[in-house]
């Protein structure tokens, strides 16, 4: 081979060479395999070493070297892989086979990948423990919705991460973008953790979610529509079992139903959660069963935590409170607790019969002379929809009646 075809070859290969290292880092494909290609040709062209002048060789070294330079940004802007399909290189064509140089952060990869695994086990048990919370009862559009969104986002982050195909989209992404690749780890492990925040936001959401469901329960419940009303309770319970006003409309439910077991484990729940007007339906319920003492014992600590300005409640707690304590025989007490509810009461738009009905029953035992006027004011304002009240009702028309005919008979 001629001097002139060596120096020619050579030449061509610097050229190609040159024109990738002035690019500003962004070749193009094309240009990058010029370059592979001349080295081809000048592989070819000095096959024969020892006809080869030790200028040109110290020349192919020397461009040699600043290729292998260009190994990182070659890697970045094409897959060698897919170019060795395609031309089937020799495996002596060391050029073919570049690796990018190993950044030091590139040492750390190892932690990185550790982290992303382990943010996305956490992130797929807590789609789970959320998707079960919805799936426990009929979801509805609501949470078929929050099932499918946050199971697709998680199935989408997750191949992404860690299948193969995933792995090369992401990449190529950040090569778009002009992500360095030493930071491409970092960056999958930053998704990670974005995944994980927005589920643990979600998950933290739920109280809320199923506030605004067992609202819907209670706006079913006012409107009678029960089976709808019983579906909401029980899915915002499924969100949160701790929601207390959830336990107890449902216990009221139940209640209506006359489920009074199911209805009594609702009212404990949801006296657990602290709510003050479980204490008094439980109260309330003990005392039809005639457990007064028990029934007493709820109903002080329902007074104890009622909040003030809850003068319904207040009201409730002393009433139920001054039945116990009728019913135990204590009716110094009862008179004591049924007035200060009658007291309570004086702030109502409409009387309530119940605490008069009760103090009547009070002063029959303690002074006959002024039961007439508590029996008629429970006779004018008795709900005889209710049960207690209509047996009161009853009580009040039979003891008015009696005091009507006594009058007649001492004219």
């Amino acid at each position: 081979m001629s001097i002139l075809e060596l120096y020619s070859t050579l030449k061509h290969y610097e050229a190609a060479l040159t024109a990738v290292e002035k690019t500003d880092n962004k070749p193009s494909a094309e240009a990058i395999l010029r370059v592979l290609i001349a080295r081809n040709i000048v592989h070819e062209k000095f096959a024969d070493i020892a006809h080869i002048s030790k200028d040109k060789l110290i020349k192919l070294i020397e461009l040699d070297s600043r290729l292998k330079k260009q190994a990182g940004l070659i890697t970045q802007t094409v897959q060698l892989a897919d170019l060795r399909i395609s031309f089937h290189p020799p495996k002596d064509y060391w050029w073919w086979f570049l690796e990018a140089p190993t950044h030091p952060r590139d040492h750390l990869d190892w932690f990185w990948n550790a982290g992303t695994v382990a943010l996305l086990t956490a992130s797929v048990s807590l789609v789970v423990d959320i998707s079960s919370r919805f799936l426990s009862t009929s979801p509805g559009f609501l949470g078929s919705f929050a099932v499918i969104s946050q199971s697709a986002l998680t199935l989408l982050t997750a191949g992404g991460i860690l299948t193969k195909a995933g792995r090369t989209g992401i990449e190529d992404i950040q090569l778009r973008l002009g992500i360095k690749k030493y930071l491409w780890q970092e960056v999958k492990l930053g998704l990670s953790g974005v995944l994980l925040i927005s589920l643990i936001g979600f998950r933290a959401s739920l109280p809320l979610i199923s506030g605004y469901v067992n609202e819907r329960g209670l706006e079913n419940y006012i409107e009678g529509d029960w089976s709808s009303a019983q579906s909401n309770y029980e899915r915002a319970l499924s969100l949160n079992p701790d929601n207390a006003e959830a336990h107890y409309n449902l216990g009221r439910l139940y209640e209506d139903l006359q489920d009074f077991k199911k209805a009594l484990t609702q009212y404990r729940l949801a006296a657990q959660g602290g709510l003050d007007a479980a204490y008094n339906e439980l109260g309330r319920l003990y005392i039809q069963d005639k457990k007064y003492y028990q029934a007493a014992s709820l109903l002080l600590q329902g007074l104890e935590i009622v909040q003030k300005g809850d003068a319904e409640t207040q009201y409730a707690l002393l009433k139920n409170l001054g039945w116990a304590r009728l019913e135990q025989g204590r009716y110094a007490d009862a008179e004591t607790y049924l007035r200060e509810a009658i007291e309570v009461e004086k702030t109502f738009e409409q009387t309530p019969a119940a605490a008069h009905c009760l103090l009547a029953q009070v002063m029959e035992k303690k002074a006959p002379d002024n039961a007439l006027k508590e029996w008629e004011m429970c006779l004018g304002y008795a709900d005889v929809r209710n049960p207690d009240e209509d047996t009161w009702f009853g009580m009040a028309r039979k003891r008015i009646d009696a005091q009507d005919k006594s009058s007649e008979s001492t004219k």
